[in-house]
Protein backbone atom coordinates (compact mmCIF):
# COMPACT_ATOMS: atom_id res chain seq x y z
CA UNK A 1 0.00 0.00 0.00
CA UNK A 2 1.35 3.37 -0.72
CA UNK A 3 -0.73 5.63 0.30
CA UNK A 4 -0.14 6.92 3.83
CA UNK A 5 -3.34 6.65 5.98
CA UNK A 6 -3.90 9.58 8.53
CA UNK A 7 -4.86 8.27 11.71
CA UNK A 8 -6.85 10.74 14.58
CA UNK A 9 -7.07 10.48 17.88
CA UNK A 10 -9.99 11.65 20.09
CA UNK A 11 -9.90 11.89 23.60
CA UNK A 12 -11.65 13.36 26.28
CA UNK A 13 -13.07 12.67 30.12
CA UNK A 14 -16.64 10.57 30.04
CA UNK A 15 -19.40 12.07 28.53
CA UNK A 16 -17.53 14.68 27.11
CA UNK A 17 -19.16 14.63 23.50
CA UNK A 18 -16.14 12.44 22.10
CA UNK A 19 -18.71 10.12 20.58
CA UNK A 20 -20.72 13.58 19.24
CA UNK A 21 -17.48 14.58 17.52
CA UNK A 22 -16.95 11.45 15.87
CA UNK A 23 -19.79 11.12 14.17
CA UNK A 24 -19.67 14.45 12.76
CA UNK A 25 -16.30 13.77 11.68
CA UNK A 26 -16.96 10.46 9.83
CA UNK A 27 -19.84 12.05 8.09
CA UNK A 28 -17.33 14.78 7.00
CA UNK A 29 -14.86 12.49 5.71
CA UNK A 30 -17.59 10.67 3.88
CA UNK A 31 -18.61 13.57 2.39
CA UNK A 32 -15.13 14.55 0.96
CA UNK A 33 -15.34 11.32 -0.53
CA UNK A 34 -12.55 9.74 1.69
CA UNK A 35 -13.13 5.80 3.18
CA UNK A 36 -12.99 6.44 6.83
CA UNK A 37 -12.72 3.78 9.44
CA UNK A 38 -12.94 3.78 13.12
CA UNK A 39 -11.34 2.41 16.02
CA UNK A 40 -13.21 2.29 19.43
CA UNK A 41 -12.81 1.93 22.89
CA UNK A 42 -14.97 0.79 25.56
CA UNK A 43 -14.41 0.08 29.45
CA UNK A 44 -17.45 -1.96 29.68
CA UNK A 45 -18.23 -5.41 27.82
CA UNK A 46 -20.64 -3.26 25.28
CA UNK A 47 -19.92 -0.96 23.27
CA UNK A 48 -23.15 1.61 23.07
CA UNK A 49 -21.15 4.27 21.19
CA UNK A 50 -20.40 2.33 18.33
CA UNK A 51 -24.57 2.05 17.58
CA UNK A 52 -24.53 5.58 16.37
CA UNK A 53 -22.31 4.65 13.11
CA UNK A 54 -23.24 4.32 10.12
CA UNK A 55 -22.79 0.44 9.64
CA UNK A 56 -20.89 1.05 6.13
CA UNK A 57 -18.14 2.21 8.09
CA UNK A 58 -15.25 -0.29 8.91
CA UNK A 59 -14.80 -0.82 12.56
CA UNK A 60 -12.73 -2.68 15.15
CA UNK A 61 -14.05 -2.28 19.12
CA UNK A 62 -11.50 -3.31 21.59
CA UNK A 63 -13.59 -3.88 24.76
CA UNK A 64 -13.67 -5.02 27.89
CA UNK A 65 -10.53 -2.51 28.95
CA UNK A 66 -8.93 0.70 28.78
CA UNK A 67 -6.58 1.16 25.52
CA UNK A 68 -4.09 2.68 27.32
CA UNK A 69 -3.89 -0.33 30.24
CA UNK A 70 -5.06 -3.61 30.23
CA UNK A 71 -5.57 -4.23 26.29
CA UNK A 72 -3.12 -1.68 25.12
CA UNK A 73 -0.70 -4.63 23.97
CA UNK A 74 -3.32 -5.03 21.21
CA UNK A 75 -4.32 -1.12 20.33
CA UNK A 76 -1.06 -1.81 17.79
CA UNK A 77 -2.38 -5.01 16.02
CA UNK A 78 -6.20 -4.13 15.61
CA UNK A 79 -5.74 -0.84 14.17
CA UNK A 80 -2.89 -2.55 11.54
CA UNK A 81 -5.67 -4.94 10.28
CA UNK A 82 -7.73 -2.16 10.26
CA UNK A 83 -5.39 -0.81 7.63
CA UNK A 84 -4.57 -3.87 6.04
CA UNK A 85 -8.32 -5.10 5.69
CA UNK A 86 -9.92 -2.03 4.55
CA UNK A 87 -7.26 0.41 3.06
CA UNK A 88 -8.50 3.47 4.61
CA UNK A 89 -7.52 7.18 4.21
CA UNK A 90 -8.35 8.23 7.43
CA UNK A 91 -8.60 6.55 10.50
CA UNK A 92 -10.30 7.70 13.80
CA UNK A 93 -9.59 6.47 17.32
CA UNK A 94 -11.78 6.93 19.96
CA UNK A 95 -10.49 6.24 23.22
CA UNK A 96 -12.47 5.60 27.00
CA UNK A 97 -12.57 8.56 28.83
CA UNK A 98 -10.35 7.80 31.29
CA UNK A 99 -7.35 7.01 28.73
CA UNK A 100 -4.22 8.54 29.00
CA UNK A 101 -3.61 10.02 25.65
CA UNK A 102 0.63 9.77 25.89
CA UNK A 103 -0.01 5.67 26.42
CA UNK A 104 -2.33 5.19 23.07
CA UNK A 105 0.54 7.73 20.88
CA UNK A 106 3.19 5.60 22.08
CA UNK A 107 1.16 2.51 21.28
CA UNK A 108 0.18 3.99 17.64
CA UNK A 109 3.09 5.00 16.62
CA UNK A 110 4.33 1.46 16.68
CA UNK A 111 2.02 0.74 13.33
CA UNK A 112 3.85 3.39 11.71
CA UNK A 113 6.92 0.62 11.35
CA UNK A 114 5.13 -2.07 9.69
CA UNK A 115 1.95 -0.09 7.78
CA UNK A 116 2.48 3.40 6.20
CA UNK A 117 0.44 5.70 8.81
CA UNK A 118 0.63 9.04 10.51
CA UNK A 119 -0.31 10.56 13.82
CA UNK A 120 -2.05 13.78 12.60
CA UNK A 121 -4.08 15.44 15.27
CA UNK A 122 -4.42 14.57 18.87
CA UNK A 123 -7.72 16.39 20.03
CA UNK A 124 -9.54 16.42 23.02
CA UNK A 125 -12.97 17.44 24.02
CA UNK A 126 -13.69 19.35 26.94
CA UNK A 127 -17.07 19.45 29.02
CA UNK A 128 -17.06 23.15 30.13
CA UNK A 129 -19.58 22.62 32.98
CA UNK A 130 -17.08 19.38 34.20
CA UNK A 131 -14.08 21.20 33.69
CA UNK A 132 -15.14 24.15 35.64
CA UNK A 133 -16.59 22.37 38.69
CA UNK A 134 -13.40 20.22 39.16
CA UNK A 135 -11.51 23.34 38.55
CA UNK A 136 -13.35 24.75 41.91
CA UNK A 137 -12.42 21.77 43.79
CA UNK A 138 -8.88 22.06 43.11
CA UNK A 139 -7.89 18.63 43.18
CA UNK A 140 -8.23 15.40 42.65
CA UNK A 141 -7.48 11.97 40.23
CA UNK A 142 -10.32 13.43 37.93
CA UNK A 143 -8.93 17.03 37.58
CA UNK A 144 -5.62 15.35 37.18
CA UNK A 145 -6.55 13.06 34.17
CA UNK A 146 -8.20 15.84 32.38
CA UNK A 147 -5.07 18.16 32.81
CA UNK A 148 -2.72 15.24 31.45
CA UNK A 149 -5.41 14.91 28.42
CA UNK A 150 -5.51 18.38 27.69
CA UNK A 151 -1.78 19.02 27.88
CA UNK A 152 -1.00 16.21 25.15
CA UNK A 153 -3.45 17.60 22.55
CA UNK A 154 -2.77 19.54 19.73
CA UNK A 155 -6.70 20.79 19.15
CA UNK A 156 -8.85 21.50 22.45
CA UNK A 157 -12.51 21.36 22.11
CA UNK A 158 -14.24 23.33 24.72
CA UNK A 159 -17.59 21.85 24.18
CA UNK A 160 -21.20 22.29 26.27
CA UNK A 161 -20.20 26.44 26.60
CA UNK A 162 -23.97 26.96 26.70
CA UNK A 163 -23.65 25.59 30.35
CA UNK A 164 -21.53 28.02 31.39
CA UNK A 165 -21.48 32.09 31.45
CA UNK A 166 -19.56 34.13 29.49
CA UNK A 167 -16.53 35.09 32.20
CA UNK A 168 -16.44 31.44 33.38
CA UNK A 169 -16.04 30.11 29.09
CA UNK A 170 -13.41 32.95 29.15
CA UNK A 171 -11.95 31.38 32.53
CA UNK A 172 -11.62 28.22 31.43
CA UNK A 173 -9.82 29.39 27.56
CA UNK A 174 -7.54 31.01 30.40
CA UNK A 175 -6.51 27.76 32.51
CA UNK A 176 -6.57 25.37 29.40
CA UNK A 177 -3.83 28.16 27.44
CA UNK A 178 -1.76 27.85 30.79
CA UNK A 179 -1.73 23.90 31.18
CA UNK A 180 -1.07 23.74 27.03
CA UNK A 181 0.11 26.82 25.51
CA UNK A 182 0.50 26.04 21.88
CA UNK A 183 -3.15 24.20 21.52
CA UNK A 184 -5.70 25.71 19.22
CA UNK A 185 -9.06 26.28 21.73
CA UNK A 186 -12.37 26.03 20.28
CA UNK A 187 -15.73 27.24 21.94
CA UNK A 188 -18.54 24.77 20.87
CA UNK A 189 -21.94 23.89 21.67
CA UNK A 190 -22.84 19.91 20.69
CA UNK A 191 -19.20 19.90 18.90
CA UNK A 192 -20.15 22.01 16.52
CA UNK A 193 -17.33 24.00 15.30
CA UNK A 194 -15.19 24.71 12.00
CA UNK A 195 -14.38 21.11 10.47
CA UNK A 196 -10.98 22.06 8.66
CA UNK A 197 -9.56 22.94 12.24
CA UNK A 198 -8.58 19.35 12.48
CA UNK A 199 -5.72 18.23 11.11
CA UNK A 200 -4.43 22.60 10.40
CA UNK A 201 -1.55 21.69 13.13
CA UNK A 202 -0.99 18.19 12.21
CA UNK A 203 2.07 16.04 13.35
CA UNK A 204 4.85 16.42 11.36
CA UNK A 205 5.53 13.17 8.56
CA UNK A 206 7.83 14.10 5.71
CA UNK A 207 10.29 11.31 3.63
CA UNK A 208 13.81 11.61 4.18
CA UNK A 209 16.13 11.84 0.99
CA UNK A 210 13.83 13.76 -1.65
CA UNK A 211 12.79 17.09 -1.29
CA UNK A 212 9.74 17.12 0.54
CA UNK A 213 6.75 19.39 -1.39
CA UNK A 214 6.43 22.58 0.09
CA UNK A 215 2.93 22.58 -1.09
CA UNK A 216 1.83 19.96 1.76
CA UNK A 217 4.46 19.84 4.65
CA UNK A 218 4.41 22.64 6.92
CA UNK A 219 6.53 22.99 9.98
CA UNK A 220 4.16 22.25 13.47
CA UNK A 221 7.37 21.29 15.38
CA UNK A 222 5.83 23.93 18.01
CA UNK A 223 2.83 21.02 19.16
CA UNK A 224 3.32 20.43 22.91
CA UNK A 225 3.18 17.40 22.90
CA UNK A 226 4.04 15.22 19.39
CA UNK A 227 5.22 12.66 16.93
CA UNK A 228 7.41 13.07 14.07
CA UNK A 229 7.94 10.11 11.24
CA UNK A 230 10.37 9.92 9.00
CA UNK A 231 9.98 7.24 6.31
CA UNK A 232 14.17 6.59 4.57
CA UNK A 233 14.91 6.47 1.87
CA UNK A 234 17.84 4.48 1.98
CA UNK A 235 20.73 2.95 4.09
CA UNK A 236 22.39 4.26 6.48
CA UNK A 237 25.99 4.24 8.36
CA UNK A 238 25.35 2.71 12.00
CA UNK A 239 27.87 4.27 13.65
CA UNK A 240 26.69 7.71 12.71
CA UNK A 241 23.24 6.95 13.23
CA UNK A 242 24.05 5.45 16.55
CA UNK A 243 26.17 8.31 17.28
CA UNK A 244 23.16 10.85 15.83
CA UNK A 245 20.70 8.97 18.32
CA UNK A 246 22.68 9.42 21.36
CA UNK A 247 22.87 13.29 20.90
CA UNK A 248 18.96 13.54 20.42
CA UNK A 249 17.51 17.32 22.40
CA UNK A 250 16.25 16.61 25.93
CA UNK A 251 12.41 16.97 24.73
CA UNK A 252 12.78 13.89 22.38
CA UNK A 253 11.45 11.15 25.08
CA UNK A 254 10.87 8.19 22.64
CA UNK A 255 12.19 6.54 19.77
CA UNK A 256 11.90 3.89 17.56
CA UNK A 257 11.75 2.41 13.95
CA UNK A 258 13.25 0.40 11.39
CA UNK A 259 16.55 0.92 9.73
CA UNK A 260 18.72 -0.38 7.06
CA UNK A 261 22.63 -0.12 7.29
CA UNK A 262 25.21 -0.01 4.66
CA UNK A 263 27.75 -1.68 6.46
CA UNK A 264 25.75 -4.80 8.03
CA UNK A 265 23.84 -7.52 6.51
CA UNK A 266 20.79 -7.60 7.90
CA UNK A 267 17.89 -5.11 9.22
CA UNK A 268 17.87 -3.80 12.45
CA UNK A 269 14.39 -2.33 15.04
CA UNK A 270 15.67 0.27 17.08
CA UNK A 271 14.66 1.70 20.47
CA UNK A 272 15.25 4.83 22.08
CA UNK A 273 13.78 5.84 25.83
CA UNK A 274 15.62 7.16 28.81
CA UNK A 275 18.32 8.09 27.12
CA UNK A 276 18.91 4.60 26.28
CA UNK A 277 19.26 2.78 22.81
CA UNK A 278 18.97 -0.66 21.97
CA UNK A 279 19.08 -2.64 18.42
CA UNK A 280 17.66 -5.81 17.29
CA UNK A 281 18.40 -7.48 14.34
CA UNK A 282 15.42 -8.32 12.38
CA UNK A 283 14.21 -10.65 9.15
CA UNK A 284 11.24 -9.41 8.39
CA UNK A 285 8.77 -12.23 6.55
CA UNK A 286 6.30 -9.07 4.39
CA UNK A 287 7.78 -5.45 3.31
CA UNK A 288 8.09 -3.22 5.89
CA UNK A 289 9.60 0.45 5.79
CA UNK A 290 12.57 1.70 6.74
CA UNK A 291 11.13 4.52 9.15
CA UNK A 292 11.94 6.82 12.54
CA UNK A 293 9.44 7.70 14.81
CA UNK A 294 9.94 10.17 17.55
CA UNK A 295 7.55 11.54 20.51
CA UNK A 296 8.39 14.16 22.82
CA UNK A 297 7.88 17.77 23.98
CA UNK A 298 8.18 20.43 21.28
CA UNK A 299 10.14 18.36 18.36
CA UNK A 300 12.51 20.16 16.49
CA UNK A 301 11.14 18.61 13.27
CA UNK A 302 12.44 20.08 10.79
CA UNK A 303 16.49 19.77 12.37
CA UNK A 304 15.88 16.50 13.15
CA UNK A 305 14.49 15.64 9.16
CA UNK A 306 17.83 18.14 7.93
CA UNK A 307 20.11 15.88 10.37
CA UNK A 308 18.41 13.00 8.82
CA UNK A 309 18.62 13.90 5.57
CA UNK A 310 21.91 14.64 5.89
CA UNK A 311 23.01 10.73 7.17
CA UNK A 312 20.97 9.12 4.09
CA UNK A 313 23.36 11.69 1.82
CA UNK A 314 26.62 10.71 3.47
CA UNK A 315 25.68 7.11 3.54
CA UNK A 316 25.68 6.87 0.25
CA UNK A 317 29.19 9.17 -0.38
Amino acid sequence: MDKTVEVYLLSGFLGSGKTTLLKRLVEDAKSKGLKPAVLMNEAGEVNLDALVLDASVPMAEMLGGCICCSIRADVGMELLQLVERHSPDVVWIESTGVAKPLEIIDAVSDVSMYAKVELRDNITVVDARHLLDRVRIGSGKTLKLMIEQIRASSLIVLNKTDLVGEDERNELIEWLSEWNASAQVVPAVRCEFDLSLVGSRRHECDRIGKEPDRRDHHDHGHSHIGTLTCYLDGPLDSRAFEQWMRALPEGVYRAKGIVTFRDTASRFLFQYAYRELDFMRIAPQKTVHDVAVFIGDDIPAERLKRELAELTLAALS
